[in-house]
Order: C-alpha cells, then structure tokens, then sequence
C-alpha cells in the first residue's frame, strides 16, 4: 500500500532545537506529547544523554543539562553495538552515512513525523547542519510488512535535485534501516534572485555548444536546485532536445542544462522528459483521466503478422466517443496510443481514431497489447502503473528526431503531464519483445521509487541493470519466451545484450575486466553518460548467476523489486551488493542466498 503526501514540509532546525533547548523545555514539550521525557531510549541512548549533559542529581529522575546546549548525536561505534554488530553501514567519501542495515532508534515509528523524530540522533552521521530542511513525499508498506517513508531534501524555496532520504520500518514499527543521498552541510539557503532570465540561459547553453543545433523548450524552463561538488547552487533548468549531431539517444531523448543564478553554466544531463516531475502531480494526473470519462469500452480483435511472417490474432480494448469515434485506448488500465512527432514539436497529444474500428497500425497493436501485458504483470505485484497510483499511461508511437527520421529505439519518456510516456519506434520489432517493454515499464517504477534519476556513471549502470532484470524476469515469468540465455530483445529478431555471457555484446562481466568502462568525472553523450548501457551488465549478470545457482523465478522478481526500494538516485554498485542482502533478509529468504549474494557480488567486484 502507498500513501501519498503533498505539501508536508519540515525545517530541521526547528527539530533540532528540541533537543538543543533548556531541561525545562525539553520536558514540557514531552508532556505536551503524552510521554515523559527520555521514554522508550535505549541504554545506550541514555548513557549518551548523561555523558554529555552530565549525570543524573541524587533527587532527581530527569538529566541535567550541561551548557553545551547541542543536541544527543550518535556513533557509528553506538550503532554498531545497539544491533549486537548485526549491522552494515556504508559511508561517502566525505565520511557521511548512506546506507545502513540496522536498528537506529528505540521508539516506534508509525507516520512521516515519527520518521523526523528518528533521525534527531542522526544528524551528524548524516551531515544535516542546522537550516537543513526537508519534506516526506510518500510511504509504501510492501507485502512482507515492511514500510519506506520516502523524504526529498530542499535548499530554501526549492527541492534538491536527487537528494532523498528513505527509512526504512520492519512490521513491528521500529526502524531498520535508512538509505540517504542529501546532500550533506548546506544549511541555510541564501535568499538569492536570479540575475539572468531563463532567455538569456538559453543564449548561455546556445554559445557553450555552439556545434549543436538544439530545439529548446522554453515553457519548460524552470528554476531549481542542484548540489555539484558538494556544492548547493540555485539555477535555471533549461530544456532542450537530444541534438541529431550526437547520434541516436541511448534511452533519453532530452538534456536538461543546468544554469546557475548568476549565468555561469554548471552542467548538463541525461533527462526523460522536458517537463518530467519525477514524483507526479496529482492535479495533473486528474486531469490527464478525465481523458477516458464519457467513453464507451470496447474492442478490437484481428490477425497481424510478426517480423518472422508468423501470424498471430489479437484482441485490445479500444473506446468510442459519443460521435462513435474509436481510439486506440484503454478506458480500464489508463492507456493511450498517440503520435510522438506532434508530442515532440508541439508538446500536444493527437490519438489515432477511427470511424469503423478498422485500419489499426499492425505495428501499434503489438506494442499495444505488449504494454496491457507487461501492465498486468506488475500490477499482480502490487505495482499498478508506474507510481503504484495508477498514473495514465501515453504509448507516443513513431518515435523520430526532429525533422521525423524514425529513431530505432524504444523508450520511457518520463511524467509529464499528469501522463507517463513511452516511446515505440515503427523501424524496430521491440514492440514484439515483452523483455523490452517491460524494462521501459521498470525505467518508470525507478525513477519514482528512487525518488529522482542520476542517469550517469554507476547508478545510470544501475538503473540500466535493473530494466534488463525486471524486463527478462517478466518476460519468463509470463512464459512469453523459451530463452534461457536472458538474453534481451531476442523476440524482435535482434538481440541487444546477453545477461548470462555479457562479453558476447561486449560488455563486462567485473569492474575492470574486459569490456568494462571507467567512470567519467564528466559524463558526455559521446561517453554514454559514463558506460550506463555497457556497464550495465555488471549488476544483471548477478541476476542471472544467482536464478543459475536455483533462485526461483519468482524470488527472484521480488528480491530485486525490493532492492529497487533500498536504493537512492546516487546508489552504485556496493549499494546493490548490501541492498541485494537487505531484500533477502526483509523475505526471510534461506540464509545460503546471503552467502550467495556476497560471494557473486564480491566476484563482480562490488
């Protein structure tokens, strides 16, 4: 079950302050709560509150203050021993927790604010200073018990791209762990005004790349927030297209250029969607399904011929207006076919209709029926559409450049809208492939269950690596395949990747083995954003290794959907490894997988 929250926003320093103020106050604020002060802490976090307020007077049952006046902060050495040392804890470089597996907090936690309330303790490990602020975006409780409240980090009037914060709750309500990727010191925003215009960003990105022939998307721009460097900057996300003279984009069709405040450009990146709100937004969404009111359901049901000259019959659902005008949509899951080059230069969407429920692109149908397929799939696993809310969903066919050359591809186009995107291509066969659509359809659940998408480097491979797992594991699961290679696209008549021997597409099967690609401190379209598709399959080998070594098909697709729940945007390859481990133990999976895990992990050089 998901719940989701808008508008619920909470400015660390005033939470520190509980515990930075007198004894007086301290106590009155925990008898205004209906609990006396101290209650529910560990021995450990009472030996922290004595050793540095000072010790407890003779007559007294409460703690006396000392001036210090700072808050109760734990050690890794104080976690370490509240879980016996059944604990992993990963750090960044700067020294600042990002992964633990582990308890951290005494008290039960039942709702966002109990979520704040826990991370009091763990504001030095994390790196939140005072002025940090941030806000729960939404909860999910998965089929074993567990819960994830999902935070996003802001840095004064915006929210930081990518920073999220996940705690995570095991079925008894007390913590379990928490993964973070907010951006650690950065306190107080200053009140800053942009000195330029979004048209004059636009002139900045025109003179840095000159060489390109970008088409911008002005109504898009906006302004945000993004941490470079360990650097927090305010500035102008200006849109523009994936410039033809780069070649054919490698899963995304957009950049999103980075312009700070006072005209210096910072960077670009790899972006779904010129408007893409990774989290959605719910008026939006209301208004992208009042589409399907007032249709009437129905379907189509005819013969269509594969790439292999096989025939095949098909049944879709299609809807009639009330001028009996048929579209290709289905009124039940929320999904419309429309024509992507009038997306693409006009930002509007055009359905296909037709007066007699006839004449239906055969290439439209398959990829129709292919994502009312994978649909279901994952909806019989609790994920229905890509949110787990139902979002609609837009299947934008003919995908092309520019001036209409087709692109062979296949792609998740991001949220815009209220609608999520997909783009199928009419010069390829991927609609045929289940493999293929339902690693588009996971590059949706992604990007929303991680709360934001750093497509580049490690967790670009990452995200990259789970599609091709997802999408294999669905594709077998629904006995749409016979391959036991798991191998990728084999049904279109052109495979692409082979996650059973990599090193036959060229792509590694350790870090630094052959075929691997090195990271890129400035990740380019000319480098794949740092090898993100050939690097990809250094997480999907494991995959295949661990359902080689007996992993049922089905365990499998749970452990690695929770593993999805355990990362963040930044999460890399030794996060796989302990998330892989965390999943399996939130399943009460057979404690030989653990020892698996590590041991193809640690041969994959995680």
């Amino acid at each position: 079950m998901k719940v989701k929250w808008t508008g619920f926003s909470i400015l660390f320093l005033l939470i520190v302050g509980i515990l930075c103020c007198t004894k007086e106050s301290y106590a009155a604020d925990a008898e205004q709560s209906g609990r006396p002060a101290g209650s529910g802490l560990s021995d450990i976090w009472k030996q922290k509150v004595a050793n540095h307020y000072g010790s407890e007077s003779e007559d007294s049952d409460e703690t006396t203050l000392n001036p210090k006046n700072a808050p109760i902060q734990l050690t890794a050495d104080d976690i370490e021993r509240m879980n016996h040392g059944d604990v992993t804890m990963l750090f960044s470089e700067e020294g600042y927790l990002t992964f633990l597996r582990g308890r951290y907090y005494e008290e039960k936690v039942t709702n966002v604010e109990e979520g704040i309330e826990s991370l009091l303790g763990m504001a030095e490990l994390l790196g939140l200073t005072r002025g940090a602020e941030f806000f729960g975006v939404y909860s999910e409780t998965n089929r074993y018990g567990y819960t994830y409240y999902i935070y996003k980090q802001r840095y004064g009037e915006l929210t930081l791209q990518n920073a999220v914060l996940k705690i995570v709750v095991d079925p008894e309500g007390y913590t379990a762990g928490l993964i973070c990727s907010f951006t650690p010191n950065i306190g107080f925003a200053p009140e800053t005004q942009s000195s330029i215009t979004p048209e004059r960003a636009e002139e900045i990105v025109k003179n840095r790349y000159p060489e390109y022939s970008f088409q911008f998307y002005p109504a898009a721009a906006r302004q945000t927030s993004v941490t470079i460097d360990g650097i927090a900057y305010h500035a102008w996300a200006i849109f523009t297209n994936y410039p033809p003279e780069a070649g054919t984009p490698g899963g995304r069709g957009y950049l999103e250029h980075l312009i700070a405040f006072d005209g210096s450009y910072l960077t670009y990146m790899a972006v779904n969607s010129p408007e893409e709100l990774v989290l959605g937004d719910n008026v939006q969404e209301e208004l992208a399904l009042s589409w399907f009111e007032g249709k009437t359901e129905d379907t189509y049901t005819g013969t269509i011929t594969l790439h292999n000259g096989s025939r095949k019959e098909i049944t879709v659902p299609v809807v009639r207006d009330s001028e009996g005008t048929y579209y290709l949509a289905d009124a039940k899951r929320h999904i419309l076919l429309t024509d992507y080059y009038i997306y693409k230069t006009q930002m509007q969407y055009q359905p296909f209709t037709s007066k007699e429920n006839t004449g239906w692109s055969e290439h439209y149908l398959l990829t129709y029926e292919s994502y009312i397929k994978v649909f279901d799939f994952f909806d019989s696993f609790g994920m229905t559409s890509v949110d787990g809310f139902g979002m609609p969903i837009l299947i934008l066919t003919d995908y092309c450049n520019d001036i209409g050359v087709p692109i062979d591809n296949a792609c998740y186009l991001g949220q815009n809208a209220g609608w999520a995107l997909f783009a199928a291509s009419a010069v390829n066969d991927f609609g045929e492939s289940i493999d293929v659509i339902a690693h588009e359809f996971t590059h949706g659940i992604t990007s929303y269950t991680l709360a934001g998408d750093l497509y580049e480097n490690e967790p670009g491979a990452v995200n990259e690596a789970l599609s091709d797992i997802l999408g294999n594991l669905c594709e077998m699961m629904m006995g749409e395949t016979g391959d036991r290679q798991w191998l990728l696209a084999e049904n279109s008549g052109r495979t692409i990747r082979s996650m059973s021997f990599p090193w036959l597409y060229r792509q590694p099967a350790t870090v630094g083995g052959d075929f691997y690609q090195e990271m890129s401190d400035n990740p380019t379209l000319d480098d794949d954003f740092g090898g993100v598709h050939v690097n990809s399959s250094l997480v999907a080998h494991l995959a295949w290794q661990l359902c080689a070594q007996g992993m049922e098909l089905q365990d499998a697709f749970c452990l690695w959907k929770e593993v999805i729940n355990l990362l963040t945007p930044y999460s890399g390859f030794r996060e796989v490894h302990h998330a892989l481990v965390f999943a399996a133990e939130i399943m009460q999976m057979d404690v030989k997988w653990m020892g698996m895990i590590h041991m193809v992990c640690e041969q994959a050089g995680f």
